[in-house]
């Protein structure tokens, strides 16, 4: 073809398919390739998070995917003798992104729904059994050289490509990128099993880490019937062995047996803990796990891939369109390496928590954990593990909440209560409390958010929310979940970006004027 598309992406699992349909909600023109002929049929992933469902919900996605969704329950660490060293829940309500903190999925459906929304946009163009041949970066632009499922080599021309093509990626590959391996390589056995109805009772209703050091595994409570387990390999085991139908059900003797459910997947894998040196060369961008692999003690693996799309669909946007330079673009590895870093190390930890196989070792940490969360342990909440962003596109030296998650609050309206994004967009937005009112928000604040398609929000303490204008609207929540976010940081006013990250805030009435310039600095935006 000799058009040029605005971005070209490689590989659509679930975090290439969730980037086409960012892209191509903001008008991006987009031609996105992949080797399949359908999505995976088997479940990989299985947890995600409330981040991940506002990805979702922006698109228009959330009710199509809600029936392959379930709450994610409560997670038990079991010691040595079943003794529970640590447990882990959810936050709880009022929501803070406006969905529930931790969920679960089940894959296959989940993922074909998302998949079946690109053909409802017109700027993206779905390509299947395509592979990716070569790359070569122009001046302006990058050659795909594809071959077709009739055997034709094609090239295909973009301004910008992004690899979301796998831990295998070819992209990654072409473009000789190496990654980083933060030490933690561990056979394990994943098995999905869908339980007969009238067995379920036989099975833990919470999620279980069994810290065990005879057999650490994972117990997994999925959507409906679906129920994983994930099981170490020991030392000396081998993979092809260990993934043979009779072995998988030995196994799982100690929770069930093959009268009381379908085996529906068994895979054994190397969980990793690897983050790409480079995300970015030239015109050639990386995501998913073509740029990180993470151990899945957290369920943040896929979770990581779509912060990953979240972070560059907008940036992609604001250049193609001629409203920011290039350099916005570098900040997407500046803001999403060292956040998925931190995050792979934290899970790293908690795997090193679960597979230790020397038993004094084992008793020591029990007995350690213990001491530091009570007998019986004290409640952690999973949704602190996850970082903020640190520096980037963002007014850092601010300090909190700058590079934190913009709270989605439940509304009322005229019509009744809904999140917050669905009545106001989720553009750029500038937030601001009670305590200013429109007069004194510059008017270089309102030319720059009109341009970019952004919007005023007023939260106001009584009443119903309504919109203003086109672009500005007046909030009334449902739960105190903005004011408290308000009073917590001390501030009057926070700009937020279309990933809902913030961008920066006003401490007071007089400190709005510099956010003008903070904004246009941090987002490298053109006059």
């Amino acid at each position: 073809m000799t058009e040029i598309a605005d971005v070209a992406i490689s590989g659509l699992g679930p975090v290439g398919t969730i980037l086409a349909a960012s892209l191509g909600r903001l008008g991006v023109r987009t031609i996105a390739i992949d080797r399949s002929d359908d999505i995976y049929p088997l479940p990989r992933a299985i947890g995600l998070d409330h981040e991940i469902m506002r990805v979702i919900q922006n698109l228009g996605l959330a009710d199509a995917v809600a029936p392959y969704v379930a709450s994610y329950r409560p997670t038990e660490y079991q010691g040595i003798g079943g003794t529970v060293i640590a447990r882990y829940e959810s936050l709880p309500p009022p929501y803070p992104q406006g969905w529930q903190p931790s969920l679960v999925f089940t894959q296959p459906p989940f993922e074909r729904a998302i998949r079946h929304a690109l053909t409802k946009m017109p700027a993206v163009e779905v390509r299947l059994s395509t592979t990716l041949q070569q790359l070569t970066e122009r001046s302006d632009h990058v050659e795909l050289d594809v071959l077709s499922s009739s055997g034709e080599l094609e090239t295909i021309r973009a301004r910008y490509v992004v690899g979301c093509d796998g831990g295998g990626s070819a992209v990654r590959k072409e473009l000789g990128i190496a990654f980083e391996s933060l030490d933690f390589d561990e056979p394990w056995l994943v098995i999905d099993v869908m339980v007969d109805e009238d067995r379920l009772h036989k099975l833990p209703e919470t999620m279980v880490q069994y810290c065990d050091p005879a057999r650490p595994a994972t117990y997994v409570v999925g959507p409906g019937q679906h129920r994983r387990w994930e099981i170490m390999l020991l030392p000396g085991e081998v993979p092809d062995d260990m993934s043979r139908e009779d072995v998988i059900w030995r196994l799982l003797g100690r929770w069930l047996g093959p009268e009381d459910g379908r085996l529906w997947r068994a895979a054994t894998y190397l969980f990793h803990a690897l983050v790409a040196n480079e995300w970015r060369s030239g015109r050639v961008f990386l995501a998913g796990d073509a740029a990180h692999m993470t151990p899945p003690f957290m369920a943040q693996g896929m979770c990581q891939g779509i912060r990953d799309a979240a972070n560059l669909a907008w940036k992609l946007a604001l250049v193609l369109k001629g409203d920011a330079r290039d350099a916005l673009l570098d900040t997407y590895r500046q803001e999403r390496r060292p956040h998925v870093r931190t995050t792979t190390e934290t899970a790293k930890s908690l795997g090193r928590i679960i597979c230790e196989l020397d038993p004094a070792k084992a008793k020591e940490r029990d007995e350690k954990m213990l001491a530091e969360t009570g007998n019986p342990p004290v409640v952690r909440y999973r949704q602190n593990l996850i970082p903020a962003l640190v520096e980037g596109a963002l007014a850092s030296e601010q300090g909190m909440p700058v590079g934190t998650r913009f709270p989605q609050p439940w509304i009322t309206t005229l019509t009744g209560a809904c999140r917050l994004d669905d009545f106001a967009g989720s553009s750029f937005r500038l937030v601001v409390s009670p305590d200013v009112t429109a007069q004194e928000i510059p008017d270089d604040i309102k030319q720059t958010l009109s341009r970019l398609g952004g919007s005023i929000l007023y939260v106001e303490t009584h009443g119903v929310s309504r919109p203003i204008t086109a672009r500005s609207f007046s909030i009334v929540e449902n739960d105190d979940v903005l004011a408290a976010w308000f009073r917590a940081h001390r501030i009057v006013a926070a700009l937020v970006r279309p990933d809902h990250y913030v961008l920066a805030v006003a401490r007071g009435p007089l400190e709005l004027i510099a956010l003008s310039r903070r904004f246009k600095e941090c987002l490298r935006i053109e006059a």
